[in-house]
């Protein structure tokens, strides 16, 4: 796909699929926007882009803060004359047993995975709408919304829950300003968060992280894990000409541990 002239903003672009993604868009020509709560990381991958020849602008950015997302709404708009491209992605997690969720863990995970996913859309979306432009919005939820069973915890299922019951009511109010929305629903990928919730079921279980791993991806029907290039792929599918007629779905990437 070319996206020259095209610009995408990613949110939580400093590793893992952000970063897989905003490096992909890159390679297709998009000029590129990366935004994150930590700034060295940012740096990194501003450098790698910026090795592409691509335009790059680095925000550090805590999705929870309205103030900080009011302000990078104002950044963009200053450096760039339109925006093309949202992939909604910042987002945490932890692994933690039903019974020992806290209310800090609750309001942390969905002030950035629900409330944080909300807002930037939001603001985005007035930030098309004003420029004109037929944009494209892409949220990373997850199968955990959908009731997968081994979620790491239940505040993030609630809270990738949100984003795809957002995803359709947005794509339905945007429509009308040619925007479309979609979502995309990972299952396991490689990713340090995924490493690091392993190593904690490994010494709660007594399983080694070999055997644990294992016995998961036993259960993919397609048998591999996602690698990051996996979602990135359907993401800048999603934003491109392709998708034109393709709107308020949330698309399983799992090797069919779900199918609905």
């Amino acid at each position: 796909m070319d996206f020259s002239g095209k610009t995408a903003l990613i949110t939580g672009s400093g590793r893992g699929i952000g970063k897989e993604t905003a490096i992909k868009f890159a390679e297709q020509g998009a000029n590129i926007i990366l935004a994150d709560i930590n700034p060295e990381l940012l740096d990194q991958v501003g450098a790698e882009i910026e090795s592409l020849n691509r335009e790059v602008l680095k925000i550090v950015l805590d999705v929870s803060n309205i103030n900080q997302i009011d302000q990078m709404i104002s950044t963009i708009s200053q450096n760039f004359d339109q925006l093309d491209i949202l992939f909604n992605n910042a987002g945490i997690t932890k692994h933690i047993d039903f019974f020992n969720i806290e209310e800090s863990d609750w309001d942390q995970i969905n002030a950035i995975n629900a409330k944080g996913a909300f807002f930037c859309m939001q603001k985005v979306a007035k930030l098309m709408i004003d420029q004109k432009v037929m944009g494209r919005i892409v949220n990373t939820a997850s199968i955990a919304g959908k009731g997968y069973q081994r979620s790491s915890n239940a505040a993030y299922a609630s809270s990738k829950g949100s984003v795809i019951a957002m995803t359709h009511i947005a794509a339905s109010v945007l429509a009308k300003h040619g925007i479309n929305v979609n979502a995309i629903c990972p299952g396991m990928v490689q990713t340090d968060m995924f490493k690091n919730i392993i190593g904690l079921r490994s010494e709660e279980s007594g399983i080694s992280q070999q055997d644990l791993q294992k016995s998961l991806i036993d259960e993919i029907p397609i048998g591999r894990v996602n690698e990051a290039s996996d979602i990135a792929a359907l993401v800048v599918f999603l934003a491109g000409p392709g998708s034109r007629n393709i709107t308020g779905q949330t698309i399983n990437i799992d090797g069919g541990l779900i199918m609905h």
